[in-house]
Parts: structure tokens; C-alpha cells; sequence
């Protein structure tokens, strides 16, 4: 019998990518998602694509989510939705913390009990200091909450098994997000410049197929509920990549270094998800990308 995911963030990065590979897969996908992505295209061509796999639950409010939800019954819940800003502002407080911690508690607290596995996802900027709860900015600390919070629900019922996967940063070639390496991409092929907050930065990238292989890895095993890591053996350094591949190449990439105050990230203690590690170079692909004289 097939099994039915509870997903929420399909209309983001990870999650629309996430979607369409449970579907190819064979699963059955309900997603949660507001009024207002009612004609979101990508989504749309999904649901006629697999019209018996695919159902979407809308909603206008928090308030139409319980009597909503009580009607399906799912086998896993995976959470993408994220409200992501590296700064904030005062006015947006009440939208990070609605979208990042009340949302997903919402749902959390009407299907904990029903579910096989809940996979929540975190960032490693909840652990500046590498290991303690110490985060980088005012998204990460609602990360924190909301990883406490799915801690909570573990408790409550043992037989439901609750993760929560953290990584420092994800791309894949179709990434359109306003993060560094789109956005140097985007510059490189429209021949702008890109400013960079130090030299000295350093980025440990996962590919969006490897965070898949993740979730797969958890779907499958009967891990005990807990807190994994996913990450690269190694950093990419930045300017050295630039360097490295203006060597190489007729058309080089513009950069405006800002000399900012940078603080390289602590060598991270959580523990890596038990039988994964990234298969994809990210470096490699941005070589090719970035190296290609026609674009």
C-alpha cells in the first residue's frame, strides 16, 4: 500500500523539488499551502500530472487548518515551510515567528500521534559556536524553537519518531533564491558585478539531491528520534574558486570584495545522519557553470 506525506513549503525551494521526487517515486502527497499559491503553475502542472497522488489542502487562515486537516489521514509529515531573512526588522517579527514555529506547530499538534515520522528541517546557523544553541541571526533562533518544540511532541508519543535535519547551505542548478552563489551566477551571465561581505568567506554546500537522499534515508530506516547534521567534508573558499576559474576562462567573474567583519563558522559537532554522505561536487558544478563561455 502506498504511503501518504503531509508536506508543507511546496511552494519554496526545497519543498517544490521535493514534491515532484515523491510523486515520481510512487507517493502519495498532501500539501498544506495558503489561499494565495491557489495558482502557482509549477504546482498546478503537478496535480495534472498525477491527479490520484496529488491533493493540496488550502487555507486563509490559521484557523481553517484543524478542520481541514482532520479529514486526511497521512503516513509522514515533512516540514519546508521557512520564512528566511539573514537581518530582520521589527515589523517582520511576528511573520518569521507565525510562519517558522506557529504554522508548523499547528499541524504538529494535530497529527503527532497519527504519523509514522515527522522530518523537520533546521539550518546550522541555530549553532555559531559549532555545537551549542547559540544562532547567528533571528531566523535561526526560531529554527531552535520550533527543533525544541518537535522534541516536545517526540516525547509526548515515543512511537512517532521526530527528526530534525540542520545544514549550512543548499543549491542546485535551478536555484533562483537571493543567496551568494545564485545571485553570483545570475551577475556572471548579465556581466555585473557581485558584492561579497569578505575574502575570507567560506561556504559548505549541499546539494538539494543529497538533502533528498536524506529524507529517503529516513523515510526507509527506523533511526531513533533525534538531531542530524548534513554537510560537506570540505568548504568551498569563495575567492579562491573566482580566482581559479578567471584563470581559465575569457569572461571573468566580477566581484567587490566589502571587507566586512566575517566570522568562519566553528567545526560543527552534530552528529552527520548514519549512513549518508554527499555525493554531488557542488564545486565542480559551479566550475562548469560558471566556466561556460557562452553564457
Amino acid at each position: 500500500m502506498r504511503k501518504t506525506i503531509l508536506l508543507t513549503g511546496t511552494s519554496g525551494f526545497i519543498g517544490k523539488i521535493f514534491l515532484k521526487d515523491a510523486l515520481q517515486k510512487g507517493f502519495k502527497v498532501v500539501d498544506i499551502l495558503r489561499i494565495k499559491n491557489k495558482k502557482n503553475k509549477n504546482l498546478n502542472l503537478l496535480r495534472k500530472n498525477f491527479p490520484r497522488s496529488y491533493k493540496t489542502i488550502f487555507f486563509k487562515n490559521n484557523s481553517e487548518i484543524k478542520k481541514k486537516l482532520n479529514k486526511i489521514k497521512v503516513d509522514y509529515f515533512i516540514n519546508f515551510a521557512t520564512l528566511y531573512r539573514n537581518t530582520h526588522t521589527y515589523s517582520e517579527i511576528p511573520n518569521f515567528i507565525n510562519s517558522n514555529i506557529v504554522f508548523p506547530s499547528l499541524i504538529l499538534d494535530l497529527i503527532y500521534s497519527k504519523v509514522q515520522k515527522i522530518i523537520n528541517f533546521g539550518t546550522m546557523m541555530q549553532h555559531l559556536d559549532g555545537k551549542n544553541y547559540i544562532s547567528n541571526n533571528f531566523y535561526a533562533s526560531t529554527k531552535s524553537a520550533m527543533e525544541m518544540i518537535n522534541i516536545y511532541y517526540s516525547h509526548l508519543n515515543k512511537k512517532t519518531k521526530v527528526y530534525n535535519l540542520k545544514f549550512y547551505e543548499s543549491f542546485s542548478e535551478q536555484d533562483t533564491r537571493e543567496k551568494l552563489i545564485p545571485v553570483l551566477i545570475r551577475n556572471y551571465k548579465k556581466n555585473k558585478k557581485t558584492k561579497i561581505i569578505s575574502k575570507k568567506l567560506e561556504l559548505n554546500l549541499i546539494h538539494v539531491k543529497d538533502i533528498i537522499k536524506a529524507i529517503d534515508i529516513l523515510l526507509k530506516k527506523n533511526y531513533q528520534s533525534g538531531s542530524y547534521c548534513l554537510k560537506s567534508s570540505k568548504n568551498i573558499k569563495i575567492s579562491s574558486m573566482i580566482s581559479e576559474i578567471n584563470k581559465n576562462s575569457l569572461k571573468k567573474i566580477k566581484v567587490k570584495y566589502l571587507n566586512l567583519k566575517y566570522k568562519k563558522p566553528k567545526k560543527n559537532k552534530i552528529k552527520i545522519l548514519p549512513g549518508w554522505k554527499p555525493t554531488i561536487e557542488i564545486k565542480k558544478i559551479l566550475k562548469q557553470i560558471l566556466n561556460n563561455k557562452n553564457s
